[in-house]
């Protein structure tokens, strides 16, 4: 007989916006042309350019703390921070949307704080084959119990538009180029940090 025994890992969490808030969000983003530019730790030739969320972000808050609260519960996430000497509240930090255009990138990164989220606005409709693989794809980079480098593809296609994904804040990820398309990819990312005010 043999006994399997899976360790423990973390995981991601991905859910859907209500339709009413993804349309708001959405609004928002593409009204961008009165938004100041802001340099963030990635920001390079073909880096798509960032600007801030300001309007509807209570809102978009309120959806994300019972999925965060589950999420913690479920992973036990909290425990890892093992330097905190007494329970600190959670604070969302101010979310970001970025348009990302034919040719451009998002290389492999980390966030700040202690979880992370992106939320897919508006993906470009591109053609899945073998040499094509990759394109406009999301994708997480992490090792595995041999220290290997392992790596999970989301192939982004229409299906996406809304979904929001959560995941550690240091879990690495990037955004691959796309080619054969005109439109804009729009994506909305954030971090929930330590409250410790």
């Amino acid at each position: 007989m043999i006994n399997e025994l899976s360790l423990p890992n973390f995981g991601i969490s991905i859910s859907k916006l209500p339709n009413d808030l993804y349309i708001k969000i959405k609004d928002e983003c593409l009204n961008y042309l009165n938004k100041e530019e802001f340099i963030s730790g990635i920001t390079s030739k073909n880096v798509p350019k960032h600007y801030y969320l300001d309007k509807c972000v209570n809102e978009l808050f309120e959806f994300l703390s019972p999925i965060i609260r589950a999420y913690l519960e479920k992973y036990d996430y909290i425990k890892n921070f093992n330097f905190l000497a007494k329970s600190v509240p959670l604070a969302f930090t101010k979310p970001w949307f970025n348009f990302q255009k034919k040719s451009e990138f998002i290389p492999n990164h980390i966030h700040d704080g202690i979880l992370s989220y992106t939320i897919w606005i508006q993906l470009p409709k591109l053609n899945e084959t073998k040499e094509k693989r990759f394109d406009g794809c999301f994708e997480f980079h992490y090792n595995d119990i041999v220290g290997n480098i392992r790596r999970h593809l989301f192939f982004l296609d229409k299906t996406y538009e809304g979904k929001i994904i959560l995941f550690p804040w240091n879990l690495a990820h990037c955004v691959y180029p796309f080619y054969d398309s005109e439109e804009i990819r729009i994506s909305v990312s954030g971090n929930i940090n330590l409250n410790n005010s």
